[in-house]
């Protein structure tokens, strides 16, 4: 069918007299299309790469900046602009303060257990290093018991002293304990080996053979006890790590003085700009009310020290 010219007069007509899209989602569209043109809402989203940010959720924060104060003109357009490019910075500070604390906390361990004391040893010993030690300790346990078992059968057996002279071991624990059981008026200053031990115990001490066999199973027992006081002292660390790395995570919890120096800085100025671009919208937005809007009062101050008395 031919439009004719009274049809193309009245199409006319009606795109005149249009308003703009009135449905939510062509009001949208229409809103979006505006962010679009504006160099700051452009340029302030990180949209690729590492670190991507996203450009839908700016969009919708500018919409909603948009609608609650309703700017006209291109000039209350570009400050609505810059109150969401400056919460959006803000957004980001918050950010950088929150990876500043996780990589402290994150890096605490590595940090305590990397520590070195002043002989150049490293000064606190992780977990696993304690726990081979308790293994290593553990195992000796288990070895005492059984010489002591061992020992404690052949005594029974009448197996004579010499036929254990290489057994190095459990005469080295009994030359270790012999000051705990001789009487004071011994005076004991070490062996050689263990037939000079035994020749000092039998003439010196007036110890019987059998009494030196229940000497050297009794230093299986007291070998056994030094064993389990030393795995004592290394749970002791692994606790006393865990404390001290605790209190180490506490303090990681704020930044360093320069990083928290550096990012109140930057805040600062944020939200200075921030505040800054809401009074000047306001002001604009009264004047164009027909407010009564004094002049703005701006106040420098300079801060000057002086070190002379």
């Amino acid at each position: 069918m031919k439009t004719t010219d009274k049809q193309i007069a009245a199409n006319r007509r009606n795109a005149a007299k249009s308003t703009g899209p009135v449905t939510p989602a062509g009001k949208a569209i229409a809103a979006r299309n505006s962010i679009k043109h504006g160099l700051l809402a452009k340029e302030i989203v990180i949209d690729a790469g590492e670190g991507a940010e996203s450009r839908d959720q700016f969009d919708a924060m500018l919409l909603d900046l948009k609608s609650h104060f309703e700017p006209q003109g291109p000039l209350e357009e570009i400050l609505v602009e810059k109150i969401a490019v400056a919460y959006w910075r803000l957004r980001r500070a918050h950010r950088y303060e929150v990876g500043l604390i996780r990589q402290e906390l994150d890096t605490a361990s590595q940090g305590f257990y990397a520590k070195l004391a002043g002989n150049g040893q490293k000064k606190h010993r992780t977990d696993e290093e304690i726990d081979g030690e308790i293994k290593q300790e553990q195992e000796g346990i288990a070895w005492w018991q059984k010489d002591k078992k061992d020992l404690s059968r052949m005594r029974k057996e009448g197996t004579s002293l010499e036929s254990i002279y290489n057994r190095d071991p459990n005469w080295e624990a009994l030359d270790e304990t012999l000051g705990d059981h001789l009487a004071d008026e011994v005076e004991y200053e070490g062996a050689a080996g263990p037939q000079e031990m035994r020749e000092f115990l039998s003439g010196k001490a007036g110890w019987s053979d059998d009494r030196i066999w229940q000497g050297l199973i009794e230093a299986c027992d007291e070998q056994a006890a030094q064993n389990r006081r030393r795995i004592e002292l290394l749970e002791k660390q692994k606790q006393d790590n865990k404390l001290a790395l605790q209190v180490q995570k506490k303090l990681g919890a704020i930044p360093s003085m320069r990083e928290l120096d550096r990012l109140l800085k930057y805040e600062g100025s944020i939200e200075k700009q921030f505040y800054k671009a809401i009074d000047q919208l306001e002001r604009l937005q009264r004047l164009r009310a027909g407010d009564n809007v004094p002049a703005p009062v701006n106040i420098d101050l300079a801060v000057h020290t002086d070190n002379t008395v």
